[in-house]
């Protein structure tokens, strides 16, 4: 239940991640192409575009940190015994559901204090942009907590104790992703 949750909210997140950048590259593009070919332009393409571009980068984190595709420097974690190594996650992402409380606590007051400031051209309350704070820290507190709790009750091997993948392994796993998908696909 919690596996099929779990893939209707990152489908969720992917599905809100192009909707965001492909208005904003429909905004801008429009817009550059009006104001060179026509003399003219879209009045609220820089308002949303900015807007559009705060909330892609924070719903990409979460989805980046549900992926553990986060930069990350695990040199030293990797050369511990599995217990250290499961020990130190649970540290990091203790300190890191800190942060998401800050992030929760400040975006909800900067959300309060902002409902009646508006955007000059769109028309839309400033707590749209500082609601995205409130989004990132709820959905990422949720990832990490998740992250912490399948750490140390789950069986893994020392290689899986690694909170980031390198690109390669990344690439790797989503071609296997893919390949399973298209025999899955062709055998129906």
């Amino acid at each position: 239940m919690f596996i099929q949750l779990t893939r209707v909210v990152t489908r969720g997140l992917e599905l809100s991640i192009v909707a965001c950048l492909s208005l904003m590259a429909l905004l801008v593009f429009g817009n550059v192409v009006l104001r060179y070919g026509f003399n003219s332009g879209i009045a609220v393409s820089e308002e949303l575009a900015r807007l559009l571009f705060v909330w892609l980068v924070l719903l990409g984190a979460i989805l980046a940190s549900r992926q553990h595709a986060h930069i990350g420097f695990d040199t030293l974690v990797k050369s511990l015994p599995a217990k250290w190594k499961k020990a130190a996650i649970a540290f990091t992402g203790t300190l890191m559901l800190g942060a998401c409380v800050i992030f929760v606590i400040g975006g909800w007051q900067q959300t309060r204090i902002n409902l009646d400031n508006s955007y000059p051209v769109l028309g839309i309350s400033y707590a749209w942009l500082h609601g995205s704070a409130i989004v990132f820290g709820v959905g990422m507190g949720i990832s990490i907590a998740f992250n912490i709790w399948d750490v140390l009750t789950q069986p893994h091997t020392p290689a899986e104790l690694s909170m980031t993948l390198n690109l390669g392994e990344r690439i790797e796993a989503e071609m296997q992703h893919v390949a399973t998908h298209q025999k899955n696909g062709s055998q129906q």
